[in-house]
C-alpha cells in the first residue's frame, strides 16, 4: 500500500492496476490454452482480484471516481479475456458470470468490516451505538453514532464512511 504525503490515493491506485495487468498475463496464457469460463474466473478471483482488493476498506471511501475507473478498467479486461468472443459489454457480462462492480464489493468488505468489528470487544469502541435521549421516535433512527467532521477529507475517512454504512444497513433491515 502506498500512501502519499498528500493522503490521496492515486499512487497507490496506480501501483495496484500495475500489479493486477501483471498478474492478468496469467489469466491469458491459461486462456489461450482453452480453460473454461469457470477455469478463468477462478483464476481471475485468486490472481487478479485479490491484488485489487487488497486493503480496500482502508482507502475505497477516499477514491475518486477516476481511481475508481481505473481500478474497474482491470475487472472490465479480465471479462474480455474470460468471455472472448461472447463479450457484450461490461454490465452483461456481470450478470452472465454472476459478479458485482469492484465499488459495489469494495463497499460490502467495508460493510462486512464495520459488522464484524462491532462485534469484537478490542473493535467496537470504532462503532458506538447511540444512545436514546428521549422516547419520541423518529423515522431514521441512527443506531451507531457518527462522528462529527468539518473537512470533507475527514468525512471520506475509514471509520466516518463504515459508520455510515452501519446505519444505512441498519435503515434497511428494519425496512
Amino acid at each position: 500500500m502506498i500512501i502519499s504525503d498528500d493522503l490521496k490515493w492515486n499512487l497507490n491506485t496506480k501501483n495496484i492496476v500495475k500489479k493486477a495487468n501483471a498478474r492478468m498475463q496469467l489469466l491469458r496464457k491459461v486462456s489461450s490454452f482453452g480453460a473454461s469460463i469457470e477455469d478463468l474466473k477462478n483464476i481471475y478471483f485468486l490472481y487478479v482480484r485479490s491484488q485489487v482488493e487488497q486493503s480496500a476498506i482502508v482507502w475505497h471511501s477516499s477514491l475518486t471516481e477516476e481511481n475508481s475507473q481505473d481500478l474497474e478498467r482491470v475487472q472490465k479486461t479480465a471479462m474480455k479475456i474470460i468471455l472472448k468472443n461472447k463479450y457484450k459489454g461490461y454490465k452483461k457480462s456481470l450478470m452472465k458470470l454472476e459478479m458485482d462492480t469492484l465499488k459495489v464489493r469494495r463497499q460490502n468488505l467495508s460493510l462486512n468490516f464495520a459488522i464484524k468489528s462491532t462485534k469484537n470487544k478490542k473493535m467496537n469502541h470504532m462503532f458506538p451505538k447511540n444512545i436514546k435521549l428521549h422516547l419520541m421516535e423518529t423515522r431514521n433512527p441512527e443506531k451507531f453514532t457518527v462522528q462529527h467532521a468539518n473537512t470533507e477529507r475527514l468525512k471520506r475517512s475509514p471509520i466516518i464512511f463504515m459508520q455510515n454504512l452501519l446505519n444505512e444497513y441498519e435503515n434497511n433491515v428494519k425496512e
